[in-house]
């Protein structure tokens, strides 16, 4: 029980001594611009990151720009996919309590290996599978395919419209309610005069409400 005692009160006292030297580094502020090496463009959203410090860190704006917090003797990371990373260590014997940097990322390239694919798994099943194919005879036999009265109909059917005919439909049903505004809605059906027409038609046979087939 006493060793198991000095062993944690020995635990606690290197944990405290580096907690102290900790604090007794420098702090300074870091800031840098990243620029692309061969067009010297701000580089944007870059990682920067203090490896000292359990990666913590920032990362760079639309001007290339970033700041934050580190101490003496820290190095701090710069990173960035598509780019080789660079790394820097905080000098000990800065005048002032602010260091800044300008970093050159170059573009570095993956030479990654020619990948095949294939939805087949093995090549016998390839072969099965184009014997088994049927092909159109003639470019005229799929123009027919595609231009069936069936497909024409399902495909008018079953497509949306577009934005100038949601539009236009739009424009029409508002300047409908807009003629109509304070009155009273006109209903054909209640047309005397088409109605007297109608009645006319009928009187002189020229309208046959029966639908009779009439004999050669």
């Amino acid at each position: 029980m006493k060793k198991i005692t000095i062993y944690l009160f020995l635990f606690l006292f290197v944990i405290a001594i580096q907690n102290s030297q900790a604090q007794e580094k420098k702090l300074v502020q870091f800031s840098g611009v990243i620029l692309h090496a061969d067009s010297l463009a701000p580089l944007p959203f870059v990682n920067v990151f203090n490896v000292s410090r359990g990666y913590k860190g920032t990362f760079s704006d639309f001007r290339g720009f970033f700041s934050l917090v580190v101490g003496v003797g820290d190095t701090v990371r710069i990173a960035c996919l598509g780019f080789k990373k660079q790394e820097i260590i905080i000098p000990d014997n800065l005048i002032n309590n602010s260091v800044s940097a300008i970093f050159k990322l170059k573009p570095e390239s993956f030479n990654i290996p020619m990948v095949y694919i294939f939805p087949f798994a093995t090549v016998e099943q390839f072969k099965q599978t184009f014997l088994k194919l049927k092909l159109a005879d003639d470019d005229l036999m799929l123009a027919q395919k595609n231009l069936d009265e069936r497909v024409m109909n399902t495909l008018k059917n079953t497509m949306a419209w577009d934005g100038s005919q949601n539009s236009k439909y739009f424009f029409q049903q508002s300047s409908e309610k807009l003629y109509w505004a304070g009155q009273n809605r006109y209903n054909p059906l209640f047309d005397l005069v088409k109605i007297n027409q109608f009645i006319q038609l009928l009187n002189e046979g020229k309208i046959n409400l029966r639908n009779e087939k009439k004999e050669d």
